[in-house]
């Protein structure tokens, strides 16, 4: 079953220096499938590090379970979020898209 519309939960603004968990669920595809995330446009790598756009922050991304968590968040990650669901059924699913401050 493809995935159906992936729900971002993501927090309208965050604390710098805090934790920030943002959240993609999606409930029917079947396998379950699997998710990336993407801020203004850009998918965020799993690791920061590997990447000039993200090696400021500091994150750890779950594909498994959607889970994306800021600790500390800073306030170069200020930006629009979205996920995606995909898996190897039908074509990928993006939520709509959140503004975390």
């Amino acid at each position: 079953v493809p995935p159906g519309k992936p729900v971002a939960h993501v927090p309208s603004s965050a604390t710098v220096g805090a934790r920030a968990v943002l959240r993609c669920s999606e409930e029917q595809g079947s396998p379950p499938p699997t998710f990336r995330w993407y801020k203004d446009g850009t998918e965020l790598p799993r690791d920061p590090k590997s990447s000039p756009a993200f090696r400021n922050s500091s994150y750890s991304l779950d594909p498994t379970s959607g889970e994306l968590v800021f600790e500390p968040v800073g306030g170069w990650d200020t930006g629009d979020y979205h996920c995606e669901a995909s898996n190897n059924v039908g074509s990928p699913q993006k939520s709509d898209v959140f503004r975390m401050e």
